[in-house]
């Protein structure tokens, strides 16, 4: 069976979108570290659709968003990439009991509102690149 790039990357943006709206419902609801854990796997599936776009071969099984940006092979600015490794943050620290805590304390609606500000203006980039 021939790999479908066409149709794979529909599959990580289709999923991409579905999670972007999932982590402004978290947002709107209060539940403000499932709303960045959301927003980082909503960046995650986007570059995983990139990297598929761009290399013509599956993307690799991982939750490193640097990692997937470089898989890319796009010309990513420091900036973004800076935020990239930010956001992962809200994959790892989001998944353990005691540091769940932490982070719980930490995601303020401030806190949350200016992280998921800056999880869109990547997520918005990005989605451009395809």
């Amino acid at each position: 069976m021939e790999f479908d790039v066409k149709k794979t990357v529909s599959y990580w943006l289709e999923g991409a979108e579905y999670d972007f709206g999932v982590a402004d419902a978290m947002f709107q609801t209060g539940k403000y570290p499932y709303a960045l854990f959301i927003g980082h796997l909503a960046l995650e599936k986007l570059l995983k659709a990139l990297v598929v776009k761009n290399t013509r071969s599956h993307a690799p099984i991982t939750h490193s968003l640097p990692f997937l940006a470089e898989k890319t092979r796009l010309l990513i600015t420091e900036p973004i990439l800076i935020k990239l490794r930010e956001f992962m943050e809200f994959h790892f620290e989001a998944r353990y009991p005691r540091q769940e805590m932490i982070f719980y304390t930490k995601c303020t609606k401030d806190y949350t509102t200016e992280k998921l500000n800056e999880i869109k203006e990547v997520y918005k980039w990005l989605k451009e690149q395809l």
